[in-house]
């Protein structure tokens, strides 16, 4: 037998903090990734982590440009899926 009570999500279910807003799921999502793949990409040299090439701006200029294109993307295919499912 099935279970009288139905599982209509969008009765009383709040959206999550992370799709609430574009900020929150950059913040969560976006940031942590791109630093990341900058520790992983120009700072990491053998096996310890080099600071040396924050004086550079070719650096700053890889993480905006990396920022701007992980921003875009994920907000095309993750976010605006995601948030439309929530806010129905």
């Amino acid at each position: 037998m099935k279970n009288s009570k139905t599982n209509n999500p969008s009765t009383n279910q709040k959206t999550p903090f992370l799709y609430r807003s574009f900020f929150n799921f950059w913040m969560v999502v976006v940031l942590p990734a791109t630093i990341i793949a900058l520790i992983i990409s120009k700072l990491y040299y053998n096996n310890t982590i080099n600071l040396e090439p924050l004086r550079e701006p070719n650096t700053w200029f890889y993480f905006i440009i990396l920022q701007v294109f992980v921003s875009f993307f994920t907000y095309l295919w993750v976010y605006r899926l995601k948030a439309k499912k929530y806010r129905k």
